[in-house]
């Protein structure tokens, strides 16, 4: 039986016994003969009408019991949906927030193999600058001999003609050697320009970070 039908049986069978009871009490004036025997009957109805009370007032009582704990364990659950709601939002939010972190990870890696490229790339460009001093000195001895020859032109009017074909040949040379040296520093300027742009590039990821 239901909470909800328990109070509606007992007060049925409440006014089931006072219909007992209102019979009961009309045979009993009928009969004068039964009197003592219809007497101890009402005596137990009204009893048993009296423990039929008690149940019912113990039922309404435990009925508002259990809808107080029925209305707790309501509160107690909604509180505990909206707890589940808000951590399983906490832990979207938490995978959201870690594969955007794998993906600068990624992209931090990256970053460092290419700037650890570039600084080798680097390294081979200054290695080849050092032989730079070798060709200035190869390039002021070319000059050198240039200004010696061109005394010795005077000395040696001569051989002018010889002389003027090493001079030709050696201003050629230097010109070669000077466009070379111009294309490499450029070379050089643009390969340091591009490892200053990655160093701003990674310490700016480094400090969104």
């Amino acid at each position: 039986m239901s909470v909800g039908t328990c109070p509606r049986h007992f007060s049925t069978n409440l006014l089931n016994f006072f219909s007992s009871i209102n019979r009961s009490v009309s045979l009993w004036s009928d009969s004068n003969t039964n009197a003592k025997k219809w007497e101890t009957e009402l005596q137990t109805l009204r009893e048993n009408n009296a423990r039929l009370v008690d149940a019912l007032q113990e039922s309404s009582a435990n009925v508002e019991s259990w809808k107080k704990q029925l209305s707790a364990c309501k509160e107690e659950s909604d509180t505990l949906r909206e707890k589940i709601t808000e951590l399983e939002a906490q832990c979207n939010e938490a995978n959201q927030e870690k594969q955007k972190n794998a993906q600068l990870s990624v992209r931090v890696q990256e970053l460092e193999t290419e700037l650890h490229e570039k600084e080798q790339e680097l390294e081979n460009l200054r290695k080849q600058a050092e032989i730079i001093p070798q060709l200035m000195a190869e390039c002021e001895s070319i000059t050198a001999k240039l200004q010696t020859a061109e005394t010795k032109n005077k000395e040696l009017e001569g051989r002018i003609g010889v002389l003027q074909l090493d001079i030709d040949d050696s201003q050629h040379k230097q010109g070669n050697m000077k466009n070379e040296l111009k294309k490499f520093m450029d070379t050089l300027d643009g390969k340091i320009d591009e490892l200053h742009e990655l160093r701003q590039g990674l310490s700016k990821l480094g400090v969104d970070n």
